[in-house]
């Protein structure tokens, strides 16, 4: 996606975090001054005190050029999902370490929003997936993931054993804890922890990766990015819970099914041209090689 100089600027802000007020009216000095059109999101501008330029994420995703967000990557999550499909491009600005999916730190925002609002940006174009909680043959809820969709046992420790298809075929039955099924951008999360692969985040396909399985030969699979799969609860003793993103969460049965495929919505996050995912891969990974 080609590199556009914003006129329009939306601004979310995590106002729970320490110091949000304060890299909020930084941000809006440095947006003041360049005389841009500002949107701010409701609960960010009652931080800010203005509360005429309030506007719903929706809103701001139809009529703004860029969104930054202030906050972390759960914020940006939410954001994601709460534009439902709009294509703005978002800027993230990390209020604590820096993240997977911000790319700004908050402390030293200044510079790095000028260059951008100059236009000096690249934008990766992220994967999202569509997934379905089919329950007696009927579609009973639809959501959409940037990161991944979990299925997971509730507070018992209790076995459940799922059955994978993948284009309509049996794949297998697992026994174990849940189920993963992540994005590109999300095989960083909690794919990782349960020993999914990494991959690129520019990266098209899905990894589906069994929590704590019981056959140790049970390893992550990575299906093609135009599959659809297909997850049926075949047993569970106890309660289990189908989570987006890690912010929905829904109450599953036995018998149930969820469906994971690709969505043709993506999302679009904005990085300041000397930003490298490797390096910020090295540093929350704390890679550094061989000791010597």
């Amino acid at each position: 996606m080609k590199s556009r100089i914003p006129k329009t600027v939306g601004v979310v802000a995590h106002t729970g975090k320490p110091d949000a007020r304060k890299r909020l009216l930084e941000l809006l000095a440095v947006l003041g001054k360049l005389k841009l059109s500002v949107l701010l999101e409701r609960d960010a501008a009652g931080l800010a005190g203005k509360p005429k330029l309030a506007a719903t994420i929706k809103e701001i995703g139809r009529q703004a050029d860029l969104l930054i967000v202030l906050g972390g990557d759960g914020t940006i999550l939410r954001v994601a999902r709460d534009l439902d499909g709009s294509t703005t491009p978002i800027l993230g600005v990390n209020l604590g370490n820096l993240g997977f999916l911000t790319s700004v730190r908050g402390d030293k925002l200044r510079d790095p929003v000028r260059a951008v609002l100059r236009g000096d940006y690249d934008v990766s174009n992220r994967q999202t997936l569509q997934t379905a909680l089919i329950r007696g043959g009927r579609r009973k809820e639809a959501h959409r993931a940037l990161n991944d969709v979990v299925i997971s046992r509730g507070a018992f420790s209790r076995i459940v054993r799922l059955r994978l298809f993948i284009d309509g075929e049996l794949l297998t039955e697992y026994v174990c804890d849940g189920m993963i099924f992540a994005t590109a951008t999300g095989s960083t999360a909690y794919s990782l922890s349960a020993g999914g692969p990494i991959l690129v985040p520019t990266a098209r396909a899905l990894i589906i990766t069994p929590i704590c399985p019981h056959a140790l030969s049970n390893r992550s699979v990575i299906a093609g990015d135009n599959s659809v799969i297909r997850c049926q609860v075949a047993s569970a003793a106890a309660e289990l819970l189908l989570t987006v993103d890690g912010q929905v969460q829904l109450r599953m049965e036995v018998g149930d099914e969820v469906e994971v495929r690709q969505s043709p919505q993506n999302v679009q996050l904005v990085t300041p041209k000397q930003h490298s995912y490797f390096q910020v891969l090295r540093e929350k990974l704390k890679w550094s090689g061989a000791n010597v």
